[in-house]
């Protein structure tokens, strides 16, 4: 398995590398994804947004632009973070008396970055809630119309006329389109709320990803020699699962 242990560490190597590019860019989507800075702020955006009158609910582009960008960073973090905990695995001595510093460091690092991991995918498995929360405040809005169609069909046959027997068939379709009541500022500030709601957990879960994807690439960069060879370079460094 040296293979596998040499790939993982030339994987870790990249990450730490791109790691100062990465926080840019995350910072920069912060600045990019929420232009609002208080709540007040992002609903009287929402508000004028927000079309009662329309059956075709064209959701909120902000929100769901910052969703896609917020899953799509939380994804790489995750695959990367689990990429240095493959790395720590398989760097891992046995366990023996004496000169284990540099295991237990390696033990923190990789339990950090466990902690950190597990938290984001709960993080990206929550993301798609704000779809099935707004689409339910919206259905209840008073004023959005609900069209209903029939259809008829009618047909009808006479004999012994001068052609012949003769069959005749008509079908007609009416569409209906009614609104179920005047406009309930309180159904479309839930909705609004909603988007302000979804709109800052986005903003809390991507600042949160940028500290702690932070720190674990710290806890790497501080630790490198102990977690390349914890026992030291003329100790012995045989993979084991701890």
């Amino acid at each position: 398995m040296e293979f596998v242990l040499t790939a993982a560490k030339n994987d870790v190597d990249a990450i730490r590398a791109s790691a100062a590019g990465d926080m840019e860019r995350l910072l920069a989507a912060v600045g990019k994804c929420f232009p609002y800075k208080s709540a007040t702020e992002a609903s009287e955006a929402f508000k004028g947004q927000l079309d009662v009158n329309s059956s075709d609910n064209k959701g909120n582009d902000t929100v769901s632009a910052a969703l896609f960008i917020v899953r799509d960073e939380i994804s790489l973090a995750v695959e990367k973070i689990m990429t240095i905990e493959r790395f720590i695995a398989l760097s891992t001595p046995p366990m023996e008396d004496g000169n284990n510093f540099g295991v237990t460091v390696q033990m923190m690092v990789a339990k950090y970055a466990k902690e950190v991991k597990d938290d984001l995918i709960k993080t990206l498995d929550s993301l798609p809630g704000y779809f099935d929360a707004r689409a339910g405040a919206y259905e209840k809005m008073p004023t959005v119309p609900s069209k209903s169609s029939t259809s008829s069909t009618s047909s009808s046959t006479s004999s012994g006329g001068k052609d012949g027997d003769e069959k005749k068939e008509s079908t007609s379709t009416s569409t209906e389109e009614k609104k179920n009541g005047s406009t309930s500022m309180d159904r479309a500030n839930h909705v609004v709320a909603i988007d302000v709601q979804f709109y800052f957990k986005f903003k809390i879960a991507l600042t949160t990803l940028i500290d702690s994807y932070a720190v674990v690439i710290d806890n790497v960069n501080k630790n490198f020699d102990k977690l390349v060879a914890p026992k030291g370079t003329s100790g012995g460094n045989s993979m084991s699962m701890f």
